[in-house]
């Protein structure tokens, strides 16, 4: 591979350096390797062992010239960065780099996170290895979280969903030694476990039910059935590798259902030239899949090799190529015949819309040159004068067209100076020889076009997409051959009278059928009840998933700085270098796209970055705190032997996701208790070695869904048809339709990611607005007042274990009681509990 790894200095080097390492080498990424990585700037490379020992053009130790140049530069070497000077920080890292040795791996070693998993050492589990962390430290673990916080806290990262009242009394009345393994093996089973893991891949599946399509959205109407797929998936246990398979490749393996990660886009549709936007769709699939289940930042080499990872452009056209041979496709449920019965009635009425629409475009375009040719009357009624003759409503808008003197152009300056009969016919003349113009331009061009289309070549790979649209057919056609154009100062007149939507003379398709000459009525009814008795015989349509099947097998060009219309070499279809050992892993078969998940569900990385983001969603942070990104400048687990041990253990489980989790929550890990300690954290104040559990606010779905249990008004049915997020809406968050094009507010408010884009880890804020919502909301008032119903009839210690699965204390009976004699309704009373931290945040 000519590609020079830019950043092989980031791989592991001797134990106990890594550290140092660490932080120098995010300096040196930062601040050094734009220069003096493949540039090599003054002969200099700092991205290898062998760059140091070569040294630059002066023929010094590259150390020592480093650390002058940072310092400020004098005796012959100018000060570095650039930029401007490091930070005292900065120095020190680098300082302590050189002092440690400045070790540097050559080009070629192997980065820790691809190597390959080793196999799990028989009496060592999860508790034993962060036993040995601790005690490497100094450091003891917290004791365990007491039962009712265990099961609040198990529910919640299990279910998503707080422990019912008679749930919540039968774990914490079992007093069998195994309650707890009961209590998990009971929510493992439940169908509310793939609803809550199924949330979390459908974060990284970047799930979304409509699509970009300029200033409108396109409904992805079928959308939520890839949803219920993975809900499903989830539930019934399908091993993660064929989980992942079944994603990639699933129409191969006989099961599409799970195309829908990439069938469901996102789509560009006709947003931007085809090249353009099938290159980044292309770009979206690789992302998705290299950074969305190998933790592989590969998409970031689309325009130029990989600032710091040994990934190439080449690297990302070979995958590119995959999914440039693969193709949305539609899977009925229901049989070929229904299907095509059906298509083949929609056919005939688009038709008849289609002959309805261009009837009423001939109509409107004759309207205009009628009711242009007394304009002049129409300016006139405006000044008060009579309309006798005229119509109302087009009185209506030509006198709101003339308030707008903003928008008036030159041709309307007669007027204004002097309204009167002249100037009114002067404008009339004037509008209707543009509008003749333009006609006569219109016909001009539609011969020019039509005369293009004949001798063009046909598109070779017209991709069809969603509704049917096809990429270079529909995109503007016509839009590459020279035309005609009214000049600036008439098209601008032309718009404003005849076609803008404020326009006096817009012929819209209602008021165009109320215009109709006598001679044209008759053609109108027979089209339009051509058009309504299609409609009405034409019945819903079935039901299919987006997927994605293959097409016709291609490589593609390397595209020259990311530009799709400026294409260098072929590059053959193939896995990542690096991530093959360096050898080639050619995906050849049809689209590669089978080949493909069987590359990836193989990789160590696969493994690894699975069992760390479990880690994540049961702790609320990772062993890697950069959960899809295991690259070189990626966080570094903060316990190796734990995440490998993971990892091994996932594989050896043979990906049972339900077997992880269960060893992972049994473990005194899991169990321990969230409190601080202020000895343990000057030690381990981030908690990288598991010392105590994290404290977990509630992510937006399971806050909302607790909001509905506490109320009593949550309906817990599984799966089915989305629908618009309402106050009323009582199912969980989950089934609320998902907007790629807009995001809901309420849910956005509490952090939830772009659907437009892959997310890892949600992230968690804390703005006013949060408050503001609990003090406002409809929502909030709505699932208060249910709650506030629950305190009045069956009293404040029933209201208690609904929403905080305790009884209320002593001071708060007081508070209640306080609180009710000032004044205050139980519906107000039940709005301030259900907006505390308590009820938003898991011990």
């Amino acid at each position: 591979m000519k590609w020079v790894f830019s950043a092989a200095f980031l791989l592991l080097a001797a134990p106990g350096s890594a550290g140092v390492e660490d932080d120098a080498r995010r300096v040196l990424a930062a601040k050094c390797l734009a220069c003096h990585g493949q540039a090599a700037m003054g002969g200099l490379r700092l991205d290898s062992a062998a760059g140091l020992r070569k040294g630059g053009k002066s023929g010094k130790p590259a150390t020592e010239m480093l650390l002058r140049a940072v310092r400020g530069g004098g005796d012959g070497v100018k000060a570095m960065p650039p930029g401007g000077a490091l930070q005292a920080d900065e120095l020190a890292a680098l300082a302590a780099w050189v002092a440690a040795g400045a070790v540097l791996p050559d080009a070629g070693s192997e980065h820790w996170s691809w190597q390959e998993l080793k196999p799990v050492a028989n009496g060592v589990s999860v508790d034993s290895i962060v036993a040995k962390s601790l005690a490497a430290k100094g450091l003891v673990g917290n004791a365990a979280a007491d039962r009712r916080t265990l099961i609040r806290r198990l529910y919640f990262d299990l279910v998503g969903l707080p422990p019912t009242e008679q749930q919540f009394a039968r774990a914490f009345g079992d007093r069998r030694p195994d309650w707890a393994a009961r209590l998990v093996d009971e929510l493992l089973a439940s169908p509310h476990y793939g609803e809550q893991w199924g949330r979390h891949w459908l974060d990284i599946a970047r799930y979304g039910e409509d699509d970009f399509s300029g200033t409108e959205k396109k409904p992805y109407p079928n959308a939520w059935r890839y949803r219920d797929w993975v809900v499903q998936a989830v539930n019934r246990n399908l091993p993660y590798d064929r989980f992942l398979k079944a994603q990639i490749a699933g129409d191969l393996l006989g099961d599409p259902g799970g195309t829908g990660l990439m069938g469901l886009g996102p789509w560009y549709y006709g947003i931007s030239q085809p090249p353009q936007a099938r290159a980044d769709e292309r770009h979206d699939r690789v992302d998705v899949v290299s950074r969305g289940m190998l933790g592989v930042t590969l998409a970031c080499a689309r325009c130029h090799d990989h600032k710091y990872d040994p990934l190439s452009q080449k690297d990302y056209y070979a995958l590119s190529g995959v999914f440039a041979s693969s193709k949305y496709q539609e899977y009925p449920l229901v049989s070929a015949a229904v299907a095509e019965a059906w298509k083949a009635q929609k056919k005939q009425l688009d038709g008849a819309e289609k002959e309805l629409k261009d009837f009423l475009d001939r109509q409107a375009d004759g309207l205009r040159e009628v009711y242009g040719r007394v304009m002049s009357r129409y300016l006139l009624a405006t000044l008060g004068g009579s309309i006798a003759g005229l119509d109302e409503e087009l009185v209506k808008r030509w006198t709101a067209y003339l308030k707008k003197p903003d928008e008036f152009h030159p041709f309307l300056k007669a007027w204004f100076a002097a309204p009167n009969a002249a100037s009114a016919q002067e404008f009339e003349s004037r509008m209707l020889a543009i509008l003749f113009e333009k006609r006569k331009l219109d016909e001009e061009n539609r011969v020019l076009v039509e005369e293009a289309m004949k001798v063009a070549p046909k598109p070779k790979r017209t991709i069809v997409l969603p509704f049917g649209y096809r990429s270079d057919e529909d995109f503007n056609p016509g839009a590459d051959v020279p035309s005609k154009s009214l000049d600036r100062d008439r098209y601008v007149a032309f718009n404003r009278v005849f076609l803008e939507t404020a326009a006096p003379l817009r012929f819209a398709p209602e008021m165009t059928a109320r215009l109709l000459p006598a001679s044209a009525r008759a053609e109108h009814e027979r089209l339009k009840r051509l058009r309504d008795e299609r409609k009405a015989a034409l019945p819903a349509q079935y039901g299919y998933v987006d997927g994605t099947a293959e097409f016709e097998p291609i490589d593609l060009p390397l595209d020259v700085r990311g530009n799709p219309t400026d294409p260098g070499d072929l590059v053959p279809r193939r896995f990542p270098l690096v991530l093959s050992g360096g050898k080639e892993l050619p995906l050849r078969k049809g689209s590669g796209r089978l080949e493909l998940a069987e590359a990836v569900v193989k990789h160590p990385l696969a493994a690894r970055v699975a069992v760390n983001r479990i880690w994540m969603h049961l702790f609320g942070e990772g062993i890697v705190r950069t959960p899809s990104n295991f690259g070189l400048v990626g966080d570094r687990p903060g316990n190796p032997e734990l995440l490998e041990y993971l990892a091994g253990r996932f594989v050896a489980l043979r990906m049972d996701q339900k077997a992880m989790i269960r060893e992972i929550v049994l473990s005194e890990v899991y169990q321990r208790n969230s409190d601080r300690n202020a000895a343990a954290e000057k030690l381990d104040g981030e908690n990288r070695l598991w010392w105590r559990q994290n404290r977990k606010r509630l992510a937006a779905e399971p806050l909302r869904d607790a909001l509905l249990a506490a109320s009593g008004h949550l309906d817990r049915q599984v799966g089915g048809e989305s629908a618009e997020l309402s106050p009323a809406f009582a199912r969980r968050t989950l089934y609320a339709k998902v907007g790629r094009f807009q995001a809901e507010e309420t849910l956005s408010l509490f952090d939830l990611p772009s659907a437009s884009v892959t997310c890892e880890q949600r992230v968690v804020t804390n703005v006013p607005l949060q408050k503001l919502f609990f003090l406002n909301s409809e929502i909030v008032a709505r699932e208060s007042e249910g709650l506030g119903l629950l305190l009045e009839k069956r009293g404040l210690d029933r209201g208690y274990q609904r929403v905080f699965q305790r009884a209320p204390s002593a001071s708060e009976m007081r508070a209640a009681k306080e609180f009710r004699k000032s004044g205050g309704s139980w519906k107000q009373f039940a709005q301030v509990l259900l907006s505390t931290n308590e009820f938003a945040y898991v011990d």
